[in-house]
């Protein structure tokens, strides 16, 4: 076995820095902090994505703050199951002519995005998952995912207090919904996790995945179909232009180059070793699908945003292509947000002429990775 080199710091504080120096170098597992591992190597994130206890501890995000809520359990498989049937149903229920509004809408009043497009995603599919919501609670889902996407970018100790009292409040609200419901999502969430409390977490869990996800691949695939790249100032209009691709290789596209979930975390329970790394109890690994994603082994042109890869992908893509994860701990929303985005995108395809403005130039690394904000600018 051998001890992985340590690099030099600054990953945390300035990640994209660091990910263009290392992107392409094959080192497959780098430490750059004490006990602090970044894995990038196919193999060796796959195998670290495939435990949830020993030796690697997963946490599915969506059920994050539910006590002893293990992936890929006896327990878990039936709710995740529910959830993803229930979140199927949510994107092919709405008509196109229904998101069409909502875009618009969003675009006429010049709405920042991503930011704005997230309460767009609730309002457009949390009437199929949530009927009979009040607005009053649907107010308050939307202020804690405002909440949310600000914390990405300025987390200060306020904003902080701001966004733990937005999210108790739609967990309340989220508590007062489902108690006494007979459909068949809180029915299933009930049966698995007993306490209603869970519920709540877990209802707002999931909707605070799958909007605000779907709201960032949304972004960048709109940024990156308009020819932005890294460095380009604010206040730069990028230009609408014709779209030959399908909406659904440009989704996949988006998320090769921009992976929402850039970085996902598993904790060492046992001593281990891998790819020849001695790891003990207590390390943490961080698995790198924006490294993976660039590997130029498998992806020609792997910083080129070149969508029609995906009519025919490459050989040994599916090993380097992880953008929800892998295995039981896998994100239980990633259909929903490709085949939801996918649609929305076909539907903002009508809206031709609608330029953006870029207001806030730089992504941000942080819990997801999140596009420049932008404001549409409709045409004259």
């Amino acid at each position: 076995m051998r001890r992985a080199t340590a690099e030099p710091g600054g990953f945390l504080t300035d990640p994209l820095t660091a990910l263009e120096g290392w992107a392409g170098d094959g080192v497959p597992i780098r430490r750059f902090e004490p006990g602090r591992y970044l894995v990038s190597g196919g193999e060796l994130v796959r195998t670290a994505l495939a435990g949830t206890t020993t030796p690697f501890e997963a946490k599915a995000a969506t059920f994050g703050a539910v006590a002893g809520w293990v992936p890929g359990s006896g327990r878990s498989r039936p709710v995740n199951a529910a959830l993803a049937r229930e979140l199927d149903r949510a994107w092919q229920a709405v008509p196109a002519e229904r998101i069409t509004a909502e875009l618009r809408r969003s675009a006429e009043a010049g709405e920042a995005w991503p930011g704005a497009l997230a309460p767009c995603y609730l309002r457009l599919f949390g009437e199929q998952l949530f009927p009979g919501l009040s607005p009053q609670a649907r107010r308050t889902l939307q202020d804690a995912l405002a909440a949310s996407d600000g914390l990405d970018r300025t987390s200060t100790t306020l904003r902080r207090l701001r966004g733990r009292f937005a999210h108790s409040r739609a967990d309340a609200a989220l508590h007062r919904w489902a108690t006494g419901r007979a459909d068949p999502l809180p029915d299933a969430l009930r049966t698995a996790l007993g306490s209603a409390d869970d519920v709540a977490l877990a209802l707002h869990g999931l909707t605070g995945a799958v909007c605000r996800a779907a709201a960032m691949v949304f972004a960048w695939t709109v940024l990156l179909d308009r020819g932005w790249r890294p460095g380009t100032p604010a206040g730069t209009v990028l230009r609408a232009a014709p779209v030959t691709e399908p909406a659904a290789h440009r989704v996949r596209e988006a998320l090769r180059l921009w992976p929402v979930a850039w970085l996902l975390s598993r904790k060492v329970t046992a001593a281990t070793e891998l790819g020849g790394v001695r790891l003990v109890p207590g390390d943490r690994l961080y698995l790198c699908t924006y490294l993976l994603h660039r590997d130029p082994d498998v992806w020609a042109g792997p910083g080129e945003y070149r969508p029609g890869r995906w009519a025919r992908p490459p050989e040994g893509h599916k090993a380097r292509y992880l953008p929800y994860g892998f295995g039981s701990a896998a994100c239980v929303g990633s259909r929903f947000v490709n085949q939801a985005t996918a649609k929305v995108l076909e539907c903002a395809d009508a809206l031709a002429g609608f330029d953006l403005r870029i207001i806030e130039p730089e992504p941000v690394f942080g819990s997801l990775l999140s596009p420049p904000v932008v404001r549409p600018v409709p045409p004259d």
